[in-house]
């Protein structure tokens, strides 16, 4: 039997091993050495990081997404 796709795994988590931009509002938001971010890889070598606030808006939006997509295919 194959295996179940992933449908998230261009997205990850990781430490910032130093101060980066946040993507999404690079001009107000740091992502600090030693914080964690979401990553977002668009490509093979092209990704996009994102601060904590950023980033739980980002995926509440996500599981707002998926929740709608689980109703429409299974009534619930």
């Amino acid at each position: 039997m194959p295996a179940i796709k992933n449908v998230m795994k261009h997205l990850s988590t990781e430490v910032a091993g130093r101060r980066r931009k946040c993507y999404r509002q690079p001009a107000k938001h740091a992502i600090l050495k030693g914080e964690l971010c979401l990553v977002v890889k668009d490509g093979p070598q092209s990704h996009r990081t994102y601060c904590g606030t950023c980033a739980a808006q980002i995926l509440s939006l996500a599981q707002d997404h998926l929740t709608d997509l689980t109703a429409q295919m299974f009534g619930e």
